[in-house]
């Protein structure tokens, strides 16, 4: 026992020594650690410190250039990664933002950020334009950049040659003449002329616009080479049909875009060797060049549009404007009263075939006209030229000898006059029509011999007289009345009274039934246009074509002798007392469905299928209601 307790006792300090021993690694462990987090301390702060000192600088690669040869912008952002690229815009400089690069330096626990964005500028006109200053936010401060001057010449040299000569590319309008009148229909061309060293690519097609204009759809480009002021082009054509639909000086603009492969700036060298020949060419090979999009736009064409005239006006004159001819057919020819006969009209030329309504009917009593259906066949890619065919039902309600004639009226822009066709007459054979019983002509009458009356026998002397029943004068006889001709021919005047008097009730009450059958057909075809201004999911086109017809038909139930179709926006603010407000709201709606109509797109942009907004569903049954309720 005694033993173990002197072993323990002299163990004691040998532990404590292996103890320290064994805490001097970690003691060095946790000191390293402490010195870690000192120096990432310090990187921090010094980092912190910079971003807050963060600094702009704008550069160009060049402060010359020619128009048509492109420099390049830097906007170099030192401090920060998450600077925004500033929106550049100046008037004869196209600014093409080609993307933003970033950087990080260290340099012994120096930690430098940056962000550069590039753009690639390209001049369109000579002059000298100032790239002013720029904003960009960094950490919630805004700094600015410096103000950049470029100098842009006519040519690369800086001579007198002509801008459009250093032009890589250029646009411009072709079209028949510079004025013409609300609704003429005129054929356009829009030709690029791109050089031939140039690639380009169109990304879709142009995009036309003008206050005042609907616009066909751009057919598909046509492509050729040319020759043209001394330098070869790619012409590509773009055809189209333009249609003013208001007077005045409208101007008609437009832009092509394009992906296209320019030459870029490198530094001038002195020519060394041969090989500088090569790179003196910036098409050459496609060295040295930059893929950017490039917007074209020609110089915008003003137009002077003339209103229609006035005087001369047809009564069923719908809008039409162009050169034309009409031929008129029918099926079957041989009916009976109240069968339905087809008239197809073919309306041929070049004009305005959007704005072209159904020709009109003569009105004659004893027929029944049914609304028309048309289509149109074009006869080339603008849709100017072709064929309007309208088919139109009709039932002869009594026997009928030959259809009623048929009228077109429309403007001629040549002959600045109205000009109206009238289709040929189709003889009908009705098979149930009684034949006509000729009437005998007065000579017929005068040449038919009549009775001659019986001579009377003479008398012997001393015989018994007979009794003379003839007349010895003219007025004086002795046969009963009732057995004259006189007596009969009176009878018939009372016959005859009796007779016309009847015949009048009895077309007095045709007519009537024709009226009353009329406004019924117009109050049940305004009820269903009404039944489509409710709907809360209309198409825009469908609305205003519902709307126009309500406005229509509600003119032709108080104008008995006009038809919806040839009311226009005038006429049905003539037919009754409105404000004016009103009355400019009745104005607006006509314009705005001419828009849809036409050109498929209206003044706010929406295509047809867009459903019509609430509010303006509203507005427009407002204005309905004001226009229906005004009466005289």
């Amino acid at each position: 026992m005694n033993f173990t307790n002197s072993e323990k006792t002299h163990a004691k300090p040998q532990s404590r020594k292996n103890r320290a021993a064994a805490a001097e690694p970690f003691a060095s462990l946790r000191l390293c650690v402490r010195l870690l987090f000192l120096c990432l301390l310090i990187s921090v702060c010094h980092t912190t410190a910079r971003a807050e000192e963060a600094s702009v600088s704008a550069s160009l690669s060049s402060a010359t250039t020619a128009v048509g040869e492109p420099v390049e912008l830097e906007i170099t952002v030192q401090g920060t990664q998450k600077a925004a690229a500033p929106q550049l815009r100046v008037p004869g400089l196209d600014f093409q933002y080609n993307g933003a690069s970033t950087q990080i330096q260290m340099n012994n626990f120096d930690v430098s950020r940056s962000v550069k964005h590039t753009y690639t500028v390209l001049a369109q006109k000579e002059g000298t334009f100032t790239i002013p200053a720029v904003s960009i936010e960094v950490s919630g401060k805004k700094i600015w950049t410096q103000p950049l001057q470029l100098t842009v010449s006519s040519s690369p040299g800086g001579g007198s040659a002509g801008a459009q000569e250093n032009k890589f590319a250029y646009a411009e309008w072709v079209l028949p003449k510079s004025s013409a009148y609300v609704g003429e229909a005129l054929p356009a061309e829009l030709r690029l002329y791109v050089d031939s060293r140039v690639q380009c690519q169109l990304e879709q097609l142009p995009a036309i616009s003008g206050d005042g204009f609907t616009v066909q759809k751009t057919s598909k480009p046509q492509q050729r080479q040319i020759h043209k002021d001394g330098r070869e082009y790619t012409l590509v054509i773009f055809k189209t049909a333009i249609t003013p639909v208001k007077a005045g000086k409208l101007p008609i603009s437009a832009e092509i875009h394009t992906l296209a492969v320019l030459p870029s700036k490198r530094p001038r060298m002195p020519r060394m060797s041969p090989i500088d020949q090569f790179f003196g060419d910036p098409f050459s090979n496609g060295f040295f060049q930059t893929q950017q999009q490039v917007t074209i736009r020609p110089d915008p064409l003003e137009m002077e549009i003339k209103p229609l005239p006035t005087e001369g006006k047809p009564a069923h004159f719908s809008g039409a404007v162009g050169q034309f001819t009409l031929e008129t057919k029918a099926a079957p020819v041989r009916l009976k009263a109240g069968d339905p006969v087809t008239i197809t009209v073919a309306v041929k030329g070049v004009g305005s075939f959007d704005r072209m309504n159904a020709p009109a009917i003569a009105e004659e009593p004893g027929w029944h006209i049914y609304p028309p259906s048309g289509k149109f066949q074009a006869d080339d890619e603008a849709g100017i030229s072709g064929t309007k065919t309208f088919e139109i039902a009709a039932i002869p309600e009594t026997a009928k000898t030959e259809l009623p004639a048929v009228l077109f009226s429309f403007f001629n822009p040549s002959t600045e006059k109205y000009e109206t066709l009238t289709g040929e007459r189709i003889a009908l054979l009705m098979e149930d029509a009684p034949a006509a019983t000729p009437t005998p002509s007065p000579a017929a009458i005068a040449a038919t011999p009549s009775a001659a009356p019986t001579a009377m026998p003479t008398p012997k002397p001393n015989e018994i007289q007979y009794i003379r029943v003839d007349a010895a004068s003219w007025g004086v006889s002795f046969d009963p009345v009732w057995r004259t001709r006189n007596f009969w021919l009176f009878q018939l005047l009372p016959f005859s009274a009796l007779l016309a008097l009847g015949g009048w009730h009895w077309r007095r009450a045709r007519l009537g039934d024709g009226i009353a059958r009329r406004t019924a057909t117009l109050r049940q075809a305004k009820a269903l246009a009404f039944r489509m201004l409710r709907q809360e999911k209309a198409p825009t086109a469908e609305f205003f074509d519902a709307a126009i017809r309500v406005i229509q038909l509600e003119t032709a139930l108080r104008i008995k002798e006009i038809e919806p179709g040839a009311i226009d926006a005038e006429i049905a603010i003539a037919s009754r007392p409105l404000d004016c407000e009103t009355a400019e709201g009745i104005r607006r709606l006509f314009a705005t469905h001419d828009e849809l109509r036409y050109a498929g797109v209206g003044s706010s942009g929406r295509e047809h299928e867009t459903s019509v907004h609430p509010d303006q569903r509203e507005r427009v049954l407002q204005i309905l209601a004001q226009f229906e309720t005004s009466h005289a």
